[in-house]
């Protein structure tokens, strides 16, 4: 397989703005159930004409399972990713009545939200992060994402189209690293939680090397080092989808707090970066479709390096 570029935030969105909008408009004009075959028509053409998703898959799918991926499992592979792609519509316009969630360990973060205290919740690109925030609105559960929206433009534009409200509810990584931090200090303060990916990396993170189904893989550390800061709890949540309609939305309890001393920063990252990639590698086995990483995950990562973010209210604890 080919190396992935530098940096996975180069790729640029695929289809066009009319092909994007027509799609997810149709969806919500219809319903999901005539969707399929418009699902399962773009999932066709990406086996067919996108070589390197193809690649991509297939690298995925042995590893996975342990079996080399005919053509049909490529294909239903790209079609839950298109599937849950279109349930974006439904799940950001509250249009969700053909849908079934069920949740496992929810109880856990409605028992910190009484608390009064926010926590951090690290997920992956497994699943459907949207069904995690349908499951948050049902249950009153208030979930802001954090992350770098600049390199889907196209997809985030229409979210906020779909939902106005959407906006709200993130909060973008930029220029001003300090900004962020207050933000997100500010929303773990008012008993809110703050969502993050730390299965790919952006422009200047700083990298973490983990073993990921037998071989080594870079992590993202900045959802560890800023939950090192913040110094509350974390959870582990995916949701996982489940042909035709479900989603099993899970949730487990990471660590009360995660410990990143000065004086030994490189290995406590990795030792986070090895229990996270752990755990991600359990739920990924069971769902191995609902994987959507795209690219070459195990091709060296190159990032420069970059200091750790700082809270603007006090330096970051060190360990007992």
């Amino acid at each position: 397989m080919t190396g992935r570029p530098a940096n996975w935030l180069s790729r640029r969105e695929r289809g066009t703005v009319l092909g994007i909008r027509a799609a997810f408009r149709f969806a919500t004009l219809v319903g999901r159930t005539p969707t399929k075959l418009l699902v399962a028509g773009i999932a066709l053409w990406y086996r067919l004409f996108d070589r390197r998703s193809v690649r991509a898959s297939q690298d995925w799918l042995r590893r996975a399972t342990g079996r080399k991926p005919g053509f049909w499992a490529v294909w239903r592979h790209l079609r839950t990713f298109a599937q849950v792609t279109l349930d974006r519509a439904f799940l950001l316009t509250g249009k969700t009545n053909s849908l079934v969630f069920t949740r496992t360990g929810l109880e856990l973060l409605e028992q910190q939200q009484a608390s009064g205290k926010g926590a951090v919740l690290i997920g992956a690109h497994l699943g459907s992060y949207e069904a995690m925030r349908a499951g948050g609105r049902h249950d009153d559960l208030r979930i802001r994402i954090v992350g770098y929206f600049a390199n889907a433009r196209m997809i985030n534009e229409l979210m906020y189209e779909l939902n106005p409200s959407w906006q709200t509810q993130v909060i973008h990584l930029g220029d001003d690293p300090v900004q962020v931090m207050a933000n997100v200090q500010d929303a773990v303060e008012r008993g809110e939680f703050v969502a993050m990916m730390a299965d790919r990396t952006g422009l200047n993170d700083r990298l973490v090397d983990a073993q990921f189904f037998g071989e080594r893989a870079s992590f993202n550390s900045g959802p560890f080092l800023l939950a090192s800061i913040l110094g509350c709890p974390v959870y582990l949540v995916f949701g996982v989808y489940r042909a035709p309609n479900r989603y099993e939305l899970h949730c487990e309890r990471f660590a009360d707090r995660v410990v990143v001393p000065r004086k030994d920063r490189d290995g406590a990252l990795r030792r986070w970066a090895q229990a996270y990639a752990d755990r991600i590698e359990h739920h990924a086995r069971q769902a191995p479709d609902n994987w959507f990483n795209f690219f070459d995950f195990w091709a060296p990562r190159a990032a420069a390096p970059a200091s750790p973010p700082r809270s603007p209210d006090r330096e970051q604890e060190a360990a007992p």
